[in-house]
């Protein structure tokens, strides 16, 4: 099973700050079992953890790419509403999600014994890995969509490619129907300060309420829940604006899905855009609203998971960071007192990975002379899926803006960025929310439309440019850059 990566070809996703633990959230193989119940195929991702720097190398067989390139093609062929469908599974997953997990982290996790607390991480998990398999989808299919939408903007209907028309109509046809989380909890928000501004309610009061409904939304990983003194702030801050401002911002939002059917109809009697022209644009613009919100599920499971890990942590003995290099299996097991989690630690070493056979069901874990041979193989031989050019990028939303850089490298470095900066990752995940309100553009190495920074970028309606190589290195913190999102330019000013 090893062999085989050293005789075909690989395709590199990228590198995220993810420990093993937490990669299994997306990658393992209870994700690929649950991607092969909706899609027909597993999904065997392949990673490899470099544990001293905390970062997870992600890579995929090729073979994989036309597996699912030819499912969506073939979905569409049988019937154009099909993958639509299987998509819209989503949504009552979602509300069944958002009822199940709270009720599963035991209320005195002190009290109980080592197998109810396996159990209550294991569920936790499972939801994980259930609703991790839609942001997959969106993850590994977008490039699918890219050629098949530009040939029907540019070929078909005779839009000029990458012209200010061009980006226009991609990213109004492509919008969710649905209001994501991210508007959701600025749309709240500009209510609460409304609210103060007319006497109705409290900053205090709706700091707690704020905190009850969307403190979850950076956790994901490593980021830190949103108390009630953030939300308090950025009352504060609203409370400066106008009255009539504020209510002017909020029925924008209130009236998202209206707002956005008006444009789509719009542009559809524009250029007399057929049923089955659009529903591609539908099909992405759902592909990347179920990954954006199985994002924040994620954290949303993450905030349950906490105080779980914490009771882990205790019991094992080991820092909560030490705990998340384990896998699932392992913390498990731990607990039962079947292995020594100290002793697995020791073994890992400073790098471990595993990958799947051929069918991409069964998994197999590398041991670490194994996983560094394959990662120095994969150094020289996998070809990276995005960020090809060190000089040009892509364009995930359009604009242009002038900034001093931050760099983050981790979420840790929130931070740095201050208004008006720009913000510089390797790819962003929903960790680093507090430094993307701030900053007035986003560029990341990897990454396509339906990519964490791209999705903000639009939403937040500032500049992003996404799969520009070695950004994080080309450039360095106070540097100021003009950033043109629509060349997919990042352009150092002396």
């Amino acid at each position: 099973m090893l062999d085989d990566y050293y005789h075909i070809p690989i395709k590199k996703m990228g590198k995220w700050f993810l420990s093993p633990a937490d990669s299994e959230c997306w990658h393992g193989e209870h994700t690929s079992k649950y991607f092969k119940e909706l899609f027909g195929f597993g999904k065997g991702t392949l990673i490899i953890q470099t544990i001293p720097d905390g970062m997870q190398h992600a890579y995929f067989p090729e073979h994989y790419f036309q597996r699912l390139y030819r499912f969506i093609k073939e979905t569409n062929k049988k019937d154009y509403l099909q993958l639509a469908k299987i998509l819209s599974t989503f949504h009552p997953l979602r509300i069944k999600a958002k009822q199940e997990i709270p009720i599963i982290n035991p209320k005195n996790l002190q009290s109980i014994s080592s197998e109810e607390l396996v159990k209550a991480y294991s569920k936790n998990r499972d939801w994980a890995h259930r609703l991790t398999v839609y942001d997959q989808f969106g993850w590994t299919a977008e490039d699918y969509w890219d050629q098949v939408m530009e040939n029907i903007l540019v070929q078909k209907y005779g839009i000029k490619k990458s012209s200010k028309e061009y980006f226009d109509t991609l990213f109004i046809l492509t919008k969710p129907e649905e209001i994501s989380t991210t508007l959701s909890e600025k749309r709240d928000v500009i209510l609460a300060a409304i609210n103060v501004k007319q006497g109705k309610e409290t900053v205090s009061g709706v700091g707690r309420r704020l905190k009850e409904s969307y403190g979850y939304m950076p956790v994901f990983a490593y980021g830190t829940p949103w108390e009630e003194q953030y939300f308090e702030k950025q009352i504060d801050d609203l409370l400066k604006k106008e009255l009539n401002v504020l209510k002017k911002e909020y029925e924008g939002l209130k009236n998202y899905t209206a707002i956005r059917n008006k444009e789509v109809e719009k542009i559809v009697k524009k250029y007399a855009m057929d049923k089955k022209d659009l529903q591609i644009f539908i099909d992405f613009g759902l592909a990347l609203d179920v990954r954006n919100e199985a994002e924040y599920l994620v954290s949303f499971t993450g905030y349950y998971l906490l105080p779980i890990y914490e009771e882990i942590s205790h019991r094992l003995g080991l820092p909560i960071i030490k705990v998340r290099d384990l896998y699932e299996d392992e913390i498990i097991t731990s607990l039962q007192g079947k292995t020594d989690p100290k002793k697995i630690l020791a073994e890992k070493g400073t790098i471990c990975g595993w990958g799947f056979d051929p069918e991409m069901s069964i998994r197999y874990n590398f041991k670490s002379s194994e996983a560094q041979r394959l990662f120095e193989h994969l150094n020289k031989t996998a070809q990276n899926l995005h960020g090809l050019d060190e000089h040009q990028g892509r364009c995930a939303n359009n604009g242009k803006v002038m900034g001093r850089v931050r760099i983050l490298l981790s979420p840790e470095a929130n931070s740095k960025v201050q208004e008006g900066d720009v913000l510089i990752a390797h790819a962003t995940t929903v960790d680093y929310l507090p430094a993307m309100k701030k900053a007035a553009a986003f560029v990341t190495e990897v990454g396509g439309l339906t990519c964490h920074a791209a999705v903000v970028a639009r939403e937040f309606g500032v500049p992003c440019v996404v799969s520009l190589k070695n950004a994080t290195k080309n450039f360095k913190d106070n540097d100021l850059v003009e950033v043109d999102a629509d060349k997919g330019i990042v352009k150092r000013i002396k």
